[in-house]
């Protein structure tokens, strides 16, 4: 089995493993609104959403047939999901909750960085590409730092919790990795022609 074949989104198991992940995200709205704060509780249901919207976009790169209905959808819930994460990311800071802050800002940057994955890709494989990857992986690093303070402190919601989002994110990097891997197949096999 090929290296791109042990991580196409195309096969049974990821999809089953990506659609288990998403649900337990899901099922942490309720976790936090019993055990956590208010500001805990909105910032992971904007997150939810937030997940929906990339695993959508990140399945649909440079599809031209999107329906005015879905672009609508699309700007409606980003507005929110942003707006409530951004909200919360200024709420951690002004209660002094450092860690918290840290990690909101640093998802925030993560965001950006896939969004501008999403509508300007870019070339694979060059500088530009490059210099995204070392930036994400300095981000991602950082939030599995962050993880493990929140374990070392005994926060065991927010250490799972922070584990679930570092795998869903790898979800979607993954349908990143296949379009660019698709693409450049593609681009090949044009110049090959």
């Amino acid at each position: 089995m090929t290296s791109h074949r042990l991580f196409t989104t195309r096969t049974g198991q990821f999809i089953l493993f990506k659609y288990m992940i998403y649900a337990l995200l899901a099922f942490n709205v309720y976790l936090f609104a019993m055990n956590g704060t208010f500001t805990e509780t909105i910032d992971t249901a904007a997150w939810v959403v937030i997940l929906a919207l990339f695993e959508w976009e990140t399945r649909h790169l440079k599809e031209e047939h999107w329906s005015i209905f879905e672009k609508g959808m699309i700007s409606l819930l980003s507005i929110f999901g942003y707006s409530v994460i951004v909200y919360s990311c200024y709420s951690y800071f002004i209660e002094a909750e450092w860690l918290d802050f840290a990690n909101a800002l640093t998802w925030i940057l993560v965001v950006l960085v896939l969004q501008y994955d999403i509508y300007f890709p870019g070339h694979y494989g060059k500088s530009e590409w490059t210099a995204r990857n070392i930036l994400k992986f300095a981000l991602y690093g950082a939030l599995f730092v962050f993880a493990v303070m929140w374990g070392l402190e005994g926060e065991a919601l927010d250490f799972y919790d922070a584990f679930l989002w570092i795998l869903s994110f790898f979800v979607i990097e993954m349908n990143i990795f296949n379009f660019e891997h698709r693409f450049i197949k593609e681009d090949t096999i044009a110049r090959d022609e």
